[in-house]
């Protein structure tokens, strides 16, 4: 079995921006074979069909042999900004959405829905509707709005998604070429190369070192691209965590996964390292113009026990909600 972990999908969009008269909300056009995703009143993301078309995918899933996909929103779809009621109303309308296509093609595809994580309460409701609709998890962002995730009001959130064995994907929210919690990271190419990658491995930290995996030790986390740079500090802050606290570092990341986003073998290779093979889930980030190889090119230096696992059999472990 070999499954895509992290792909995402432009679900069919309600039209917030109109209702609402404010151009902050998504939209989606098709022109031909190209779908153009606005946001702010600019266009973010540039798509092919298969972000929006089961049967593109599923085609491009057989040529490359994937036999599952786990399906997220494109990440400018999440809306941690919005008045909580409408942010509400719009992740159930993307949830349910998503819950579709699952439905549609249950050997094909797996579903991680949003939730409006700015208001800890709404969010506990809408992770339970998309329990109940038959998703496997929901991919946040790396902060609650302006929340850290470590927030105390949070806390029930996370501990809902352990006891319904719902995945929490963290996947940066980066939009445009600046980082925009920090001046001192500034282009594309940059912002794509270190300002994303910098924001997951904080909000990883929030989540590990901050109470949230001690008080819902079941609680299963995936981070996107590899765990931005949280794997490659993990030595680093271990060399002063295990000599203070009782529960060392490689027992507090017991529960968290990591995906194969990150390009080149060598960094597959020192993943397994450092998390063993049994915590990486094979990913591309398909289809956008950054996605890797759909082959599993990066997998090249893993052992043919540790790349099955990688594969395939740790996202099956992951999106099991036995």
């Amino acid at each position: 079995m070999r499954v895509d972990f992290h792909t995402h999908l432009v679900p069919a969009l309600p039209d917030f921006a109109e209702r609402h008269g404010d151009s902050r909300w998504p939209s989606f056009a098709v022109e031909g074979q190209v779908g153009r995703l606005s946001r702010d009143g600019r266009v973010v993301r540039t798509v092919p069909p298969s972000s929006w078309s089961a049967a593109a995918r599923i085609e491009d899933m057989d040529e490359a042999g994937i036999d599952r996909q786990v399906l997220s929103p494109l990440p400018p779809l999440v809306c941690d900004w919005a008045e909580p009621s409408a942010a509400a109303e719009w992740a159930v309308r993307l949830n349910d959405s998503l819950a579709e296509m699952v439905t549609a093609h249950p050997t094909r595809f797996h579903g991680l829905g949003t939730v409006p994580l700015h208001d800890p309460k709404r969010a506990v409701e809408v992770l339970e509707q998309a329990h109940n609709a038959g998703l496997a998890g929901v991919e946040i962002g790396t902060t609650a709005g302006e929340l850290e995730l470590n927030r105390p009001d949070l806390r029930e959130f996370f501990a809902a998604a352990a006891e319904h064995a719902m995945v929490v994907f963290v996947h940066p929210l980066i939009l445009g070429t600046e980082a925009g919690w920090t001046s001192r990271i500034t282009g594309a190419e940059v912002t794509f190369g270190l300002g994303m990658p910098t924001d997951t491995a904080i909000a990883a930290a929030k989540l590990v070192f901050g109470g949230v995996v001690e008080q819902s030790p079941e609680l299963r986390i995936c981070l996107a691209h590899g765990g931005g740079g949280f794997v490659w500090a993990l030595t680093r802050i271990s060399r002063l965590w295990d000599a203070q606290h009782d529960r060392p570092v490689r027992d507090l990341v017991r529960n968290v996964f990591v995906d194969s986003v990150v390009y080149d073998p060598a960094n597959v290779a020192y993943l397994r390292d450092v998390l063993g093979a049994e915590q990486i889930v094979f990913g591309t980030d398909y289809p956008l113009p950054a996605q890797d190889d759909l082959r599993g090119a990066a997998l090249a230096r893993l052992s043919g026990d540790e790349a099955e696992q990688v594969w395939g059999a740790n996202a099956a472990r992951l999106l099991d909600r036995s």
